[in-house]
């Protein structure tokens, strides 16, 4: 079986048999290839899109390769929506979708809602009123400043 590097230096042993799991989203090859340690039964991945590689999927280890497999094509799947629908970035293994509404005085408020992976619901959502911009672009931007600061807090506080 073929070896890779990306599974070896997130700790997986040398010489671990490697599996593949591929498919074509919206035109763009995703593969997700995990190993599984012999010992612990843990299943760790790594995806794969175009000549990207994303060794760090939250979740990871896996408890088994199917779990390993929906969550890496679902890590995929929101990245290249993401990237296609420009609607979204990806951060920390997360997603923050933006958006913007103009108020009566002409200005935008700017808010954020943090997903994971291609789920449709978010798991938090905020509006930063504290910042008007003058354009929608602008709003939106500092809601993206402003929700990774979130995250970023949320995953130092142990909350993520």
């Amino acid at each position: 079986m073929p070896r890779n590097d990306h599974l070896d230096s997130m700790g997986m042993g040398m010489g671990m048999d490697m599996a593949q799991y591929g498919l074509v989203y919206r035109g763009r090859r995703i593969t997700v290839e995990y190993q599984e340690d012999a010992r612990s039964g843990d299943v760790r991945c790594a995806v794969t899109v175009g000549d990207a590689v994303y060794p760090e999927i939250r979740g990871n280890p896996f408890r088994s390769a199917a779990a390993a497999q929906a969550t890496g094509a679902a890590f995929a799947r929101a990245l290249i929506d993401a990237e296609l629908d420009v609607d979204a970035v990806e951060y920390r293994g997360y997603f923050i979708r933006v958006s913007s509404s103009e108020q009566r005085d002409g200005s935008w408020v700017g808010s954020y809602q943090f997903h994971r992976n291609d789920n449709p619901v978010p798991f938090r959502r905020a509006s930063c009123d504290d910042f008007r911009g003058n354009t929608p672009v602008e709003a939106e931007e500092h809601a993206i400043g402003m929700g990774r600061q979130a995250m970023d807090a949320d995953i130092a506080a142990g909350k993520l």
